[in-house]
């Protein structure tokens, strides 16, 4: 016991080593953070052992449970972003950003027109109120450049709670209808899939190739891109999932934004895949064409950018 008991001292002393900044750390400079703190608006703290700079931010609309109480930002209910010196660029943001449903897809096109990277979306509602996400950013390049992005970010969630105020209303999640008669025909044609049909509600999918615990697997494993559509042809509603690399993530998001899908998460499945995938759910309501119209402008841009990948690594 004593043996093992000293080697998971020695393993916990050595992770802490792997995580203590050196000596020698670059540091956020004075300067730099005077000008985070105006451009953002915040007021920001510094900390000297890692060398990071971060601002806090808790989202007051967000931590509601009823009218007459709130719950506290040290549960984890806030907007943060922590600014670094980077290697390779001047700096380097990461950073959470706390949402409301109806601010999701304002908030994260504002950010990626700004330049941030759009990694990840989740449920963070755990209580009775209002639902609640997080939005998960990073960037590269100057001090100046990544607070300007993230005072974009921000500036759009004062603007949607100011219309929210003004209107005193929240958007509403659309309703399914219990019937549906969506014609295939159309739709396949313009998605270039074979779609199939039950119950009137259309359905197509699309797989793609990865290694998951050093097997090839593919559609049917869960790597996939799918989309269905339900109610009618004039008045229809869908539900489906893309999948994209890394390195294609940001261009299906910008067309995402482009073609007004509304995401409702963007997450991983697996842990020992490759290349590494990321999954976007959304949806959208509509006529049933200018849905499929506006999915096959989405894979066309990623099959664009997966191309573009190709001919980069061939180089």
């Amino acid at each position: 016991m004593a043996t093992k008991g000293a080697a998971y001292s020695s393993l916990v002393l050595t992770l802490f080593a792997l995580c203590l900044p050196s000596p020698s750390q670059a540091q956020v400079p004075e300067t730099d953070r005077h000008e985070i703190d105006e451009l953002t608006s915040v007021k920001g703290t510094y900390i000297a052992e890692e060398g990071v700079y971060k601002l806090v931010l808790p989202n007051e609309a967000a931590t509601v449970v009823l009218d007459y109480q709130t719950l506290p930002p040290t549960l984890g209910l806030n907007t943060w972003a922590a600014f670094s010196p980077a290697r390779h660029h001047t700096a380097l943001l990461t950073g959470e950003v706390l949402l409301l449903d109806d601010e999701v897809d304002s908030v994260m096109c504002s950010a990626i027109k700004a330049n941030l990277e759009v990694t990840g979306l989740a449920d963070t509602t755990f209580f009775d109120g209002p639902a609640v996400k997080t939005l998960d950013v990073s960037g590269v390049g100057t001090y100046q450049h990544l607070a300007t992005a993230l005072r974009r970010a921000l500036d759009e969630i004062q603007r949607i709670t100011r219309e929210r105020t003004l209107h005193n209303a929240t958007r509403r999640r659309p309703s399914v209808s219990p019937d549906s008669s969506i014609s295939p025909g159309p739709i396949d044609e313009i998605l270039s899939m074979h779609g199939k049909v039950l119950n009137g509600i259309y359905r197509a999918a699309i797989g793609r190739r990865g290694i998951v615990y050093g097997e090839t697997v593919g559609r049917e494993m869960g790597l996939s891109t799918w989309i269905s559509i339900s109610g009618t042809n004039q008045k229809a509603l869908a539900h489906g999932e893309i999948i994209a690399t890394a390195k294609e993530l940001q261009t299906v998001l910008r067309s995402i934004c482009s073609e007004d899908f509304h995401v409702i998460s963007i997450r991983n499945h697996f842990l020992a895949e490759h290349p590494g995938f990321y999954f976007v759910r959304f949806w959208k309501a509509g006529r049933a064409l200018d849905i499929a119209h506006s999915m096959r402008s989405t894979v066309e841009a990623q099959i664009g950018a997966a191309t573009a990948s190709q001919i980069t690594r061939a180089r």
